[in-house]
């Protein structure tokens, strides 16, 4: 079996979610015997811009992957961001306008050439995520050999016309979290029959020391924790803001520690907020065993790697109830407690932090949970199987 993965962007040094995702998953499929080749553009990732051809065109390698790249054009951008901004509002556009805007999303036509060029090459063409050209072009090119892993979002993107007709189009769907499937199959009307949860593999391997963390960092009082990126699409700005109302009523030395990349989105400092800046995969882990709880309050999660992290590593975790995606793997696993507002948050935080017993019973919930469903060979397995669907 040879199959392709579709994405815009692709590398170790690629940053996001899906660009972790799409490496890993292409990777472990290379290790169990599957033959993978990778269809991508010669950009780097999102934050490095979707004009520059970063990467050298033509064929490479990434340990067993074919590598092969293809120029995005040098398009004229100048309305680009007001169609961008336009479709995350909300605000219907045009089909044409669609266009305008897809085909300057990262969309290469030598990419979509040679998928047409190329269909009897391949089993299957792997397409992640949905919202950018390389998949809601590419798609149409390979419709009859195509499988999504679609990373949706309920966002502007979704209701698009073009993303609408590369649904209608694709062979199949493969979603990351039931409330994901649940969202495409109202949104697009997708057939059951089309449609599988299978989720992402996570190394199970993982875990942390407590003390070498308390050792390395200085932190000696019990702490909640976030990790990731730290900024307004992630709520964090809430998470800081509920901290501090709950230690205005509730002093003590419990303290937020945050670690992650860019600036906090809070103005000054405060004793209580403990502010690590990027550490690495190591450190972070150590951060999960040394917490007394997690925090992850994001609003916008297609499947969220730091909640299974941090269940591997032994800490409970809250979430937003405002996320059905978080808010589905806690409830299933018992692995921690949900919020919506700032008395529900210190509510719980009341309610575990006073039970140690209660958080430990969660923490175990949660890792096994994750050993349950998202380790690597389990989710190998059930993509194999999808590909022969």
């Amino acid at each position: 079996m040879k199959i392709a993965f579709v994405c815009p962007f692709f590398g170790p040094e690629a940053s996001g979610g899906a660009e972790f995702a799409a490496r890993s998953l292409a990777l472990h499929l290379a290790a169990a015997e599957v033959q993978v080749e990778v269809l991508t553009t010669c950009l780097l990732d999102l934050p490095h811009g979707i004009t520059e051809n970063l990467h050298p065109e033509g064929a490479s390698t990434d340990g067993p992957l074919t590598v092969r790249r293809f120029p995005v054009e040098k398009a004229d951008m100048r309305h680009f961001g007001t169609l961008n901004d336009l479709i995350i509002g909300g605000t219907p556009v045009t089909l044409a306008e669609e266009r305008q805007f897809m085909t300057r999303h990262v969309t290469s036509l030598a990419l979509i050439r040679y998928l047409a060029a190329h269909a009897d090459d391949y089993d299957r063409f792997v397409f992640i995520p949905y919202l950018f050209g390389t998949t809601c072009f590419g798609v149409m090119a390979v419709a009859h050999k195509s499988i999504v892993i679609p990373c949706f979002h309920d966002e502007g993107y979704a209701r698009l016309q073009l993303v609408r007709r590369m649904s209608d189009a694709a062979h199949r769907f493969v979603f990351n979290v039931p409330a994901e499937q649940r969202f495409a199959m109202q949104q697009f009307s997708i057939a059951p029959e089309r449609c599988e949860t299978i989720g992402l593999g996570v190394d199970t391997s993982i875990t942390g020391d407590a003390a070498r963390f308390r050792n390395r960092f200085g932190v000696t009082d019990p702490f909640l924790l976030y990790a990731g990126r730290r900024d307004t699409t992630k709520n964090v700005h809430t998470l800081i803001d509920y901290f501090l109302r709950y230690k205005q009523t509730r002093p003590g030395p419990l303290k937020l520690v945050l670690v992650g990349a860019a600036p906090l989105p809070v103005q000054g400092s405060h004793p209580d907020l403990v502010d690590l800046g990027f550490v690495s995969e190591l450190e972070k882990h150590d951060a999960y065993a040394a917490a007394a709880l997690f925090c992850q309050p994001s609003l916008n999660e297609s499947f969220s790697y730091v909640l299974m992290e941090a269940w591997l590593c032994g800490v409970p975790c809250l979430v937003h109830e405002g996320c059905e995606v978080t808010r589905d793997h806690v409830v299933e696993s018992g692995g921690g407690l949900l919020f919506k507002n700032a008395a529900d948050f210190g509510a719980v935080l009341d309610r575990l932090l006073g039970n140690e017993p209660l958080r430990c019973a969660m923490a175990a919930a949660g890792r096994r949970y994750v050993l349950e469903r998202y380790d690597w060979p389990r989710v190998v397995n059930r993509f194999k199987a999808a590909f022969t669907i």
